[in-house]
């Protein structure tokens, strides 16, 4: 009996796994899904204390509906991100960074990077 109780749970971990790797939209069905003028701006992101906190940055945006690419620099602190803007708004991509526990400024000059 512990056998099958282990041989369940395992296959149920897998299959969760699977579907968080696999389960998602592809880029190519991201990049159909997406209509107009794609729009491309650069943030200043603080908060950020290793490579793991870019890449999760990244990660969130680029599964968020209407964003096309993400791009996190841990170390310039930066992140550029091309959207659509009939479906986010800049707003919205600053709003969710902040959601993660960052900050993030369109100020690209008076930039205080808080690490």
């Amino acid at each position: 009996m512990k056998d099958f109780t282990m041989l369940s749970i395992s296959l149920a971990l897998i299959g969760g796994i699977s579907w968080f790797f696999f389960g998602k939209k592809s880029n190519q069905e991201k990049n159909e899904s997406l209509s107009g003028e794609l729009e491309t701006i650069q943030l200043n992101i603080s908060g950020m204390h290793c490579a793991g906190c870019a890449a999760a940055v990244e990660a969130t945006l680029k599964m968020m509906d209407g964003v096309k690419e993400a791009s996190v620099n841990f170390a310039t602190s930066k992140g550029i991100f091309t959207f659509d803007p009939t479906k986010i708004t800049k707003q919205q991509i600053v709003d969710k960074i902040k959601e993660l526990g960052y900050d993030a400024s369109f100020d690209l000059e008076n930039f205080e990077k808080k690490s």
